[in-house]
C-alpha cells in the first residue's frame, strides 16, 4: 500500500529493504515477482470489499496547446544519451546538473504540445521520470549499493529514502 489510497506497489518502488542497498536487476526482478503476488492479492481483496467499484474520472487539461510539431525520436534519443552519460552508473553533481538542464529544456518543448497518440505521452512520461530520477540522484549526496556518486563515494548512516510527491490540487 502507498500513501495514495488504493494504489499498491512492489519491486523498486516498494522499497522493502529485502536486498539492502544492492538494487541489482536480478534482485529487483525476484523481489517484484514474489512481492508482486502479495501486492496483487491485497489490491484484489480491497477491490472485492467495495460494493460498487467506480472508476476514477481522469480529465486531461484542456487548453490551447500547439499541435505536435516536434521530432519525438530525436527527443527520446537525446534523453537516452544524456541519462546514460550523466545519470548512469557513475554520477557526479556537475553531470547531474547538466542532465537536469537538458531534461527541463526538452520538457519545455514537449509539455506544451497536445499529442494524439501514446507515443507523445510516452515521451512526456519519460521526461517526467528522468527529472525525478535526476533530482533524486542530486539530492542523494552519498554512494549506496549501485548508486555511486564519484563526488560522494561514502555511504551515510542511517540510510534515508527519497520521496517525490505530486503537488496538491
Amino acid at each position: 500500500m502507498t500513501s495514495v489510497r488504493g494504489l499498491y506497489c512492489c519491486g523498486e518502488t516498494a522499497s522493502t529493504g529485502l536486498h539492502g542497498a544492492n538494487r541489482l536487476g536480478s534482485n529487483s526482478l525476484l523481489e517484484g515477482l514474489v512481492l508482486g503476488k502479495t501486492a496483487g492479492a491485497a489490491a484484489g481483496a480491497a477491490a472485492a470489499r467495495k460494493k460498487t467499484p467506480v472508476p476514477r474520472k481522469i480529465q486531461a487539461p484542456s487548453g490551447k496547446r500547439k499541435p505536435q510539431e516536434i521530432d519525438l525520436d530525436d527527443v527520446q534519443s537525446s534523453l537516452r544519451s544524456a541519462m546514460w552519460r550523466n545519470v548512469g552508473i557513475i554520477r557526479e553533481a556537475q553531470g547531474l546538473g547538466r542532465a537536469l538542464e537538458r531534461v527541463r529544456f526538452w520538457s519545455g518543448y514537449v509539455f506544451h504540445r497536445q499529442f494524439d497518440s501514446p507515443r507523445g505521452w510516452r515521451v512526456q512520461n519519460m521526461l517526467t521520470l528522468a527529472e525525478l530520477i535526476t533530482r533524486a540522484a542530486l539530492e542523494r549526496e552519498e554512494s549506496r549499493g549501485v548508486h555511486f556518486r564519484s563526488d560522494f563515494p561514502q555511504a551515510k548512516d542511517p540510510p534515508r529514502h527519497t520521496v517525490a510527491r505530486a503537488p496538491e490540487r
